[in-house]
């Protein structure tokens, strides 16, 4: 590893950290979009359910309201109308319903007619014309045991029943029977029979797909398939836990134990490939609505998704080692130009031309530091090349002038004569320096005035500075008071503020209450027009109850779009208090908080101005003081005058002393042109020009 270029370390570190948060990210990205898919495709599925399930109970509540409207009419003239009066309404409902294969009217025994026990007419379908029999009105097929007939009994007035369905082989056609019972005031006199097919309904649910393998199933409160896409499974009345597929009869025992109307799921295999089973319970009638899709299609978009990802991650990583390979050898020539640089440097030689850099980064700033030390060191060398030299002239010359020095010390013995001559002189030129010394005094204690004042000022300085920071202090607490207590405020406006979201939640309610009026309002005009000109007044009522559903519906989506303007504007509000109270919490605190500490600073540069101005005063004291030691030296000066006269014959004893010494300077001198001599052979190794 320690041999290896710059370039492979580089790729060796970088390329494996970029793979591997690539991978990271591809699975990271294929599980949320897997989960994300699976979840928008089971919602999908769910609705479709719903739609499916509201769309039979739909279809069912009609079948169900016909029979129902059938009793009430017959309860109220079964007993002063003959049968022909039933025969044209009967026959009417059954040609404009094409759901409807055929009705019937079913009385207790002698309560139509006192004579007959069976009276039991049938009404059906044949072609295009409504055929009416008597064939089911004897002992031997006995109405009264029907099952029809025994659901009818055990119900109140206004409620029907619906068989589960049945698969009819003369017809082909999976059917279902719906029984209402007859009430005389609270005397059961019969019931009707409204039969139905369910080609409707199958059509209804053979026509839901989603994608590919979405399609839908539905059974009865039994199990039996009503409708799935292999026919001869309805036609066997086959059931779904009895299925040839041991897997989607155990999801079926599942599907068959729930009678929830909620949409649940379950799984089961089918071959290699695993089915998500989505179902619900149709009320009333317990049917069950599935839908049923192939897991493997919902994952088809997620694979294919890792597969264009993992190609994106092979190119950017060809990409991002072409683009370090690049970029590392644009670094390796910057740090080979530096190597060879530093490497004559090294040997010696500043003939090197500097090193050309345009680049701003660390490579750039140490190619400039190297330029640096390039010209420091070059002048450096070049003043020492230069002051060998002249070091060398200068031994030369100092030897002969230690030869002159010499000569020059036996003429100043004849000096010392006349120095005598000027000690006396020296004596008046003393008196005048005295007078100085006396203005100089005078001039040091008006100095000591002036030190004075400047303390005085420096201790109100400091008053000041004090005041400074007490006031800077007070405000840094009001400033933090203040931010606390509206740091409080915005938390109870926030409480109060969800009161709207209360607001919010009754308006939904209003709604869903608008939504059932409006179906209740639905369904009163069916009827009313079933009734034809009775119901004329309740289709006005219908239409009225209708239009004040879809007032409330439409001011309930204004409450909600008020409420929405109300939350946007205190979330605003909100944004900008917090923004206010982080100012003052990071930026003006801070601020006050400084100009607290600088408020301190200035008392303790002012307690240091004081104390400075007081050391000034004693000094100025301490010269006072000496200027009149100076005063009484200089007379001691004057008195001492007199003796140097006494002492210019040792200064001649001195002077032949001094003479010996000049002859070792000369020594010396000899010993540093040698020196010099070295110094320029060290210098001369290195080229300069």
């Amino acid at each position: 590893m320690k041999k290896m270029s710059l370039r492979a370390k580089m790729l060796l570190c970088i390329l494996p950290v970029m793979a591997i948060a690539m991978i990271i990210l591809t699975f990271v990205a294929a599980d949320q979009s897997k989960k994300a898919i699976r979840e928008a495709t089971s919602n999908a599925m769910e609705q479709s359910v719903t739609a499916n399930v509201n769309a039979v109970v739909g279809t069912l509540n009609v079948i169900e309201n016909t029979a129902v409207n059938i009793t009430e009419m017959i309860a109220t003239s079964y007993k002063f109308v003959t049968m022909d009066n039933y025969r044209g309404t009967i026959s009417s409902i059954i040609t404009e319903n094409d759901s409807v294969l055929g009705a019937g009217i079913w009385f207790e025994p002698n309560v139509f007619d006192s004579k007959e026990k069976y009276v039991g007419p049938y009404w059906y379908k044949d072609g295009g014309s409504i055929v009416e029999t008597m064939e089911y009105s004897n002992a031997d097929y006995d109405y009264f045991n029907q099952e029809y007939y025994t659901n009818a009994k055990s119900l109140s007035q206004g409620q029907a029943k619906i068989t589960d369905p049945y698969y009819d082989p003369s017809t082909g056609k999976i059917m279902a029977s719906c029984s209402a019972p007859i009430y005389d005031n609270g005397t059961f006199v019969g019931c009707v029979t409204v039969d139905m097919e369910l080609t409707n309904i199958q059509d209804m649910v053979k026509s839901i797909r989603i994608g590919k393998t979405g399609t839908a199933m539905l059974t009865s409160s039994d199990g039996t398939y009503i409708y799935t896409d292999d026919d001869s499974k309805v036609q066997n009345a086959v059931k779904i836990t009895a299925d040839n597929n041991a897997s989607l009869a155990s999801a079926g025992s599942t599907v068959m134990a729930s009678n929830t109307s909620d949409v649940n799921e379950v799984y089961f295999t089918e071959g290699k490939d695993t089915i998500m089973l989505l179902y619900s319970t149709i009320p009333d009638v317990g049917w069950k609505a599935m839908i049923r899709m192939s897991t493997t299609e919902m994952d088809e978009s997620v694979n294919s998704l890792i597969s264009k990802l993992i190609l994106i991650c092979v190119i950017a990583l060809v990409v991002g080692a072409a683009i370090i390979y690049v970029f590392v050898l644009s670094i390796s020539k910057s740090i080979n130009n530096v190597k060879a640089f530093a490497g004559s440097l090294a040997s010696g030689d500043f003939t090197v031309n500097k090193i050309e850099s345009k680049s701003g980064d660390e490579l750039g700033q140490m190619s400039d530091s190297l330029n640096d030390m390039y010209e420091n060191n070059k002048d450096v060398i070049t003043k020492i090349s230069d002051g060998s030299v002249q070091v060398s002239e200068t031994s030369t010359g100092l030897a002969s002038m230690a030869s002159e020095l010499s000569s020059q010390f036996n003429s100043i013995q004849g000096n010392i004569s006349g120095v005598n001559d000027a000690m006396m002189s020296s004596g008046a030129a003393t008196e005048e320096v005295n007078a100085s010394v006396e203005e100089v005094n005078a001039s040091v204690h008006q100095l000591a005035a002036e030190t004075e004042k400047t303390s005085s000022e420096a201790a109100d300085i400091k008053g000041r500075a004090r005041d400074i920071e007490r006031q800077s202090k007070q405000a840094y607490d009001y400033a933090i008071s203040i931010a606390e207590q509206r740091e409080s405020d915005l938390v109870e406006a926030n409480e109060k503020a969800k009161v709207v979201d209360q607001i919010g939640t009754l308006a939904d309610t209003i709604a869903e209450i608008a939504d059932q009026i409006n179906l209740l309002s639905l369904n009163a005009s069916i009827e009313a027009a079933r009734a034809g000109d009775a119901g004329k007044g309740f289709a006005v009522v219908a239409s009225e109850i209708n239009k004040l559903a879809s007032s409330t519906s439409e001011a309930v989506e204004q409450i909600r779009d008020t409420i929405d303007g109300v939350q946007e504007a205190f979330s605003t509000l909100s944004s900008s208090s917090g923004e206010l109270l982080t100012f003052i919490k990071e930026t003006v605190t801070p601020d006050y908080d400084r100009f607290v500490n600088l408020a301190k600073q200035y008392g303790i540069d002012a307690d240091s101005f004081g104390g400075s101005s007081e050391n000034i005063a004693h000094m100025v004291e301490n010269i006072r003081a000496a200027m009149e030691e100076v005063s009484k030296a200089i007379q001691n000066i004057a008195e001492s005058t007199q003796d140097t006269a006494d002492l210019s014959s040792r200064v001649n004893d001195s002077v032949m002393a001094a003479a010996d010494v000049v002859s070792n300077v000369n020594d010396m001198s000899s010993k540093q042109e040698a020196i010099a001599g070295t110094l320029e052979e060290i210098v001369g190794k290195f080229k300069l020009k």
